[in-house]
């Protein structure tokens, strides 16, 4: 049946109401109705008024969707989370983010790209309307109105008020990267800068310390936090302090590390303050050991920090191995070597190893094939990475053992996982797939394990206060037996007292309270 040129243009207003709910999906944006509104009503006025540059909009779109989706599908919409972790990856994180997209997402993004240009060869054969000029007043006034409606609301902190697609994704890829930027150059400004620590006492029990900072363990996957598979037998016969209701900073590497090692306490955070410039500011020796990649001193924001220590090592740098796969107990020999390096009498020495853990994707963490503990092969290798994780805490206390001198050893995790909604628990070609991501809706993306295991003390205890990561420079400080009138919260980061209202940061870096982020329980076949 041949339709009348008047239900032609009504079918092409649809076809572009559904092509701004395609943009929004493919980009993980929310589908919120002002952003659905917003795009629908610029595309008709483009499409209208203008329609060489709707065209080029429609293929802009069609690109973006092709080369973007597979990374929204895994991470969402552009952010500064997201912007920090890419700019500070490898070649062997980039190469394990591309095994990462399964196929389906692939043929998915296919898909979706298509749409704007079907819908843009559709429209060729449409006859639009003869508008006057002041037919487009009232779409102009409702864009007006609901742009200036988010900027007021403050949903547009960093980000671009009009939630048009795809002029608010350019907008995002403009200026998220522009703020990370910012931070950089913020940041090795202030690495200029000497400390201003003001240390009013200082005394260490042990002659070593020994931070471990893990990768992407959620609390709830450790055997020593209920979890139903014994995959921590380490840590289950040797934790002398169990934080409980330990909680990161944020919900991933680079903001949880920069907020949680340095002086933040939810604010802007000072990177001369940290963990490093603490340590030497007390008198002690200090060590950053990393299987984590390092471009150089300032590439990464982690590795800021990292240089600032008396001695470094990192196990993936520009040199001749870059790119290739290292795991965590290669650590160990740089551990050993540190250790053989004398101090000067009454002098203790913190070493820091920051390990890749569990990090996504976890089957290439391991160097043999994962036990089988359920069908969903990624949980396999997610539970072994624990596991290997508590292997390598045994391997450090032997280690520190073999030194001869007391010690402690303080392992935390510097964000957790959530499970994907998309895969999980599905057929079971899906399950077989289905991968723990990083996200900042969940509690679990947050909930970490935090365990001090000390020489000579068998006794356990388990801390049920709950803490926030934005608090976690206090609770080391404490640990190191290092008091500051900057770190008002180290008395009490051990003590048996919830924190007041703990919040955390979200992938923008704005605070939220714990209150708010749901639950994401463990799979029926591992409860």
């Amino acid at each position: 049946m041949k339709l009348t040129p008047r239900k032609h243009y009504a079918l092409n207003v649809l076809l572009l109401l559904i092509y701004s709910i395609v943009m929004i999906y493919a980009l993980a944006y929310p589908p919120n109705p002002n952003r659905i509104i917003e795009t629908w009503l610029v595309s008709i006025l483009l499409q209208r008024f203008c329609s060489r540059l709707w065209c080029i909009m429609m293929w802009l779109s069609a690109i973006i969707v092709l080369f973007y989706h597979p990374t929204a599908t895994l991470y969402g919409r552009p952010s500064f989370g997201i912007v920090t972790s890419l700019l500070s990856t490898t070649a062997s994180e980039a190469s394990e983010y591309i095994a990462a997209i399964s196929w389906h997402t692939c043929v998915m993004t296919i898909v979706l790209a298509a749409i704007p240009l079907l819908i843009m060869r559709f429209s060729r054969h449409t006859a639009v309307p003869r508008w006057r000029g002041y037919w487009a007043i009232p779409f102009v006034i409702v864009l007006m109105v609901m742009t200036v409606q988010t900027a007021r609301k403050g949903y547009t902190t960093g980000g671009f008020a009009l939630r048009a697609q795809p002029i608010e994704f350019l907008a995002d890829a403009y200026l998220q990267p522009r703020a990370y930027f910012a931070e950089l150059a913020k940041m090795k400004a202030d690495l200029a800068k000497p400390d201003n620590w003001q240390i009013s006492s200082s005394q260490q029990q042990y002659r070593n310390y020994v931070l471990i900072i893990g990768e992407s363990a959620r609390a709830d996957y450790l055997h020593l936090y209920g979890f139903k598979y014994p995959d921590t037998p380490f840590l289950d016969r040797h934790a002398s302090i169990i934080m409980d209701n330990m909680l990161s900073a944020g919900p991933n590497t680079p903001i949880s590390l920069l907020h949680g090692l340095t002086l933040s306490h939810g604010k802007s955070f000072s990177i001369q303050n940290n963990v490093i410039t603490l340590a030497k500011k007390a008198g002690m020796d200090t060590a950053w050991l990393s299987n984590q990649g390092a471009l150089g001193q300032y590439d990464t924001s982690i590795s800021t920090i990292a240089h600032q220590a008396n001695h470094i090592t990192f196990l993936k740098t520009t040199g001749y191995d870059f790119g290739q796969r290292s795991y965590d107990n290669q650590l160990i020999k740089p551990l050993q070597k540190v250790l053989a390096q004398p101090l000067v009498a009454g002098q203790s020495r913190l070493i820091v190893l920051h390990i890749m853990g569990s990090h996504p994707n976890p089957c290439d963490r391991l160097p043999n094939p994962p036990q089988h503990y359920v069908e969903n092969n990624n949980s396999n290798c997610y539970i072994d990475t624990i596991r290997q994780t508590d292997t390598l805490l045994s391997q450090i206390y032997t280690t520190l053992q073999q030194n001869g001198e007391p010690f402690s050893m303080l392992y935390f995790s510097d964000h957790g996982l959530s499970h994907d909604k998309n895969t999980f628990e599905k057929n079971s070609l899906v399950r077989s797939s289905s991968i723990l991501r990083h996200n900042d809706h969940f509690y679990q993306n947050y909930h970490v394990p935090l365990v001090i295991i000390n020489s000579g003390q068998p006794r356990q205890t388990h801390n049920q206060a709950q803490r926030s990561g934005l608090e976690l420079l206090d609770g080391i400080a404490q640990w190191l037996g290092i008091h500051s009138p900057q770190l008002p919260f180290a008395n009490q980061f051990f003590s048996t007292a919830n924190s007041n209202n703990p919040q955390v940061l979200d992938f923008n870096q704005h605070l939220q309270s714990v209150k708010q982020l749901r639950n994401d329980p463990l799979p029926a076949d591992l409860q």
